[in-house]
């Protein structure tokens, strides 16, 4: 493996994991430009999920105090919470970690789905599925042609790769 290469797949890690960036969106981007399938994919799901996973240890923590704030002050719910609350009990953890991601991202999911009463497991569980299943199947999608962006020049980044 040559180091453009490495740099290329580390990119890949690093764009991943980055709210908002995504593995479903830089993913479908490296295979267009003409990385390897299998290892893009990989490379950038996990990268996805190491940053999910943080944030789902360190918002727990953070909820937990705000919890326990809460109580002490004797605060109640607000409208805005009683709404997000009503909106949770209708579509639940699965529904929201596969609709979520596609329109807020994986780790504003995660966090939502957090602050709305879902586990730390149950929430790594949903959110980490859809993940895998956004990514592979817009990345299937790709690999078998059908370029919602209708790039002129595919593997635009094998001038690059191969250097």
């Amino acid at each position: 493996m040559n180091t453009s290469l490495l740099i290329a797949y580390i990119i890949v890690f690093l764009l991943s994991a980055i709210p908002l960036f995504e593995a479903f969106v830089v993913v479908p981007v490296g295979i267009i430009g003409g990385m390897n399938f299998i290892m893009t994919l990989i490379i950038g799901i996990l990268g996805n999920l190491v940053t999910l996973f943080l944030l789902i240890i360190l918002v727990d923590r953070i909820k937990q105090w705000y919890l326990e704030r809460q109580k002490r002050k004797g605060n109640e719910n607000s409208r805005k919470s009683q709404r997000a609350e009503q909106i949770w009990k209708k579509y639940g953890l699965p529904g929201l970690a596969f609709i979520g991601p596609f329109f807020v991202g994986s780790h504003f999911t995660a966090l939502m789905a957090l602050i709305l009463g879902g586990s730390q497991k149950a929430t790594f569980f949903w959110v980490t599925l859809s993940v895998i299943a956004w990514t592979v199947g817009l990345s299937i999608l790709v690999l078998f042609g059908v370029d919602f962006m209708n790039l002129e020049d595919r593997q635009f980044l094998s001038r690059f790769i191969e250097e």
